[in-house]
């Protein structure tokens, strides 16, 4: 019998409970660096993430990775869901037609019981990490292949969303207008406008936009050097990358070395 490798999770990140009282409230959101599941207990919230839309009820948990850009109304007050923020490199997540699991309303105890030991700064560390590991391990393994609802993407946008799958394997890289349409096999206009469609902006502003989250989320979450980052992030140049950093979330990169807590 083979041995049992250590589990994916590397660190909690955050875990939190939040109730928008408002309906029609909108909103528009980059989803935190990392796995993120949400798990709606009340309320109805319309939402479109990579150019699906969804219409989340009680009871349903949508799947986030990485810096994905979600715009949403909230259609039936109060909105409550539970947020979970995680590392886990080795996992992969779900594909982006796949990443809502209705009907798992039963997982709302192990999201409970996942903020109680996250709030519970008392508990003595080792006991605090293994029972928060043990109710997020609980809760990713009553998630298996097939539990996922299928959702059909905007046509006008899929050519986009395949463009930018591509893109974030290796942000080290230059990208141009051009060499995007010669991936897609399609003129530089079409691409704009999928990506306009998609997200709303033209593609190197999207492009800069991804760049930058996954800088913030090394800042905060890795030991790397901010010049190291730079070069990770597509920015051979130190003062250019904290130039549009400054620019884009109003204030320099070093503000965000104050890391909030975790669970390793």
């Amino acid at each position: 019998m083979s041995p049992i490798s250590a589990p994916p999770i590397r660190d909690i990140l955050l875990v939190a409970r939040f109730v928008r009282t408002r309906a029609g409230q909108s909103f528009e959101a980059t989803s935190l660096p990392g796995h993120l599941l949400h798990l709606v207990v009340d309320g109805v919230v319309e939402q479109e993430c990579n150019g699906r839309q969804y219409l989340l009820r009680r009871g349903d948990l949508m799947w986030y990775h990485e810096d994905e850009l979600v715009r949403g109304t909230v259609r039936g007050a109060p909105w409550t869901f539970y947020s979970v923020n995680f590392l886990a490199p080795a996992l992969t997540p779900p594909p982006f037609e796949a990443r809502l699991f209705p009907n798992q309303l039963g997982l709302r105890p192990w999201f409970a019981e996942l903020l109680d030991v996250w709030r519970a700064a008392a508990l003595p560390p080792l006991v605090r990490q293994c029972r928060a590991h043990a109710a997020l391990l609980r809760i990713l393994a009553a998630l298996p292949p097939g539990a996922t609802q299928p959702v059909a993407a905007d046509p006008r946008a899929r050519l986009w969303w395949d463009l930018e799958t591509k893109i974030r394997r290796d942000l080290r890289q230059p990208v141009r207008l051009a060499q995007l349409a010669a991936w897609a096999g399609t003129s530089p206009a079409t691409v704009a406008r999928a990506c306009r469609y998609a997200v709303g902006v033209p593609p190197l502003k999207r492009v800069k936009q991804i760049r930058l989250s996954l800088a913030r989320g090394l800042l905060q979450r890795s030991a790397l050097a901010v010049k190291e980052i730079a070069a990770e992030t597509g920015y051979p140049r130190v003062h250019e990358f904290s130039r549009d950093y400054r620019k884009h979330f109003g204030h320099p990169p070093t503000v965000e070395r104050r890391a909030p807590p975790k669970l390793s």
